[in-house]
């Protein structure tokens, strides 16, 4: 049986920001739990603010009343398939905080935690890139060919660029010299990431919707993106 909780964000309290409120109910909510949100202003800011808190891992629903907008969000189950396009957001969100983690380990002079948190980040953006020149070029090639030839052009740079950062890290060099590859790496993935969404995301979701083992694909691209939150073994 479902269960809703209610916010009206007229009565927030002063000074915090409503998606901030929002999320410190969602984080806490089972999956068989809903929020039940009454906004004055359009909302799509928000939802999208709260998405990306929750890792895109939210199902929405708005309707308009006339004074404001009525929002019922639910987070999904695990066993539920996201749609295309959340799922590769969440992965992109997953590989930035990768970067965020291992920069300040290594910044903090954590020369250990930072290593491995290095080695972790290689061997996730290696298996994104795998996954999206397998799966997901055919998609892009049907009806953005300049695009997805643009897209693995990138893949090619990103992973000349994963080699040196493993050179380095395996060899005497210190922290420093790591962490400025690491930025340039961080500068090179965000630029490229922007690129795919806006020019790629659409023409995949449009052509997977056309397929009728369009499941089967989003579980092999669930099932190959989850699979990179578990540590390799050996990693050091």
């Amino acid at each position: 049986m479902e269960h809703s909780y209610y916010l009206d964000l007229r009565f927030v309290p002063p000074g915090v920001p409503p998606h901030s409120h929002a999320y410190a109910i969602l984080h806490e909510l089972n999956h068989h739990e809903i929020l039940k949100i009454w906004s004055p202003d359009e909302p799509t800011l928000l939802i999208a603010q709260l998405q990306h808190q929750m890792r895109h891992t939210l199902l929405t629903s708005v309707t308009q009343d006339g004074n404001g907008w009525a929002i019922e969000v639910r987070v999904r189950d695990d066993q539920e398939l996201l749609p295309l396009v959340q799922t590769l957001r969440r992965d992109h969100d997953h590989l930035d905080r990768r970067f965020v983690q291992a920069m300040r380990h290594l910044q903090a002079g954590q020369l250990a935690e930072g290593l491995l948190g290095v080695a972790e980040l290689e061997r996730s953006l290696r298996a994104h890139i795998a996954m999206e020149n397998e799966l997901l070029a055919p998609l892009g090639m049907q009806g953005a060919p300049q695009a997805t030839d643009l897209m693995l052009r990138e893949h090619e740079d990103l992973l000349m660029q994963l080699a040196l950062i493993a050179e380095i890290r395996d060899s005497s060099a210190g922290p420093r010299e790591l962490d400025t590859w690491l930025g340039l790496l961080a500068a090179s993935l965000n630029k490229h990431e922007s690129r795919e969404e806006s020019l790629l995301f659409p023409e995949w979701t449009r052509v997977l919707a056309c397929k009728p083992d369009q499941r089967k694909l989003l579980a092999e691209v669930r099932d190959r993106l989850g699979a990179l939150s578990t540590p390799a073994s050996g990693t050091t």
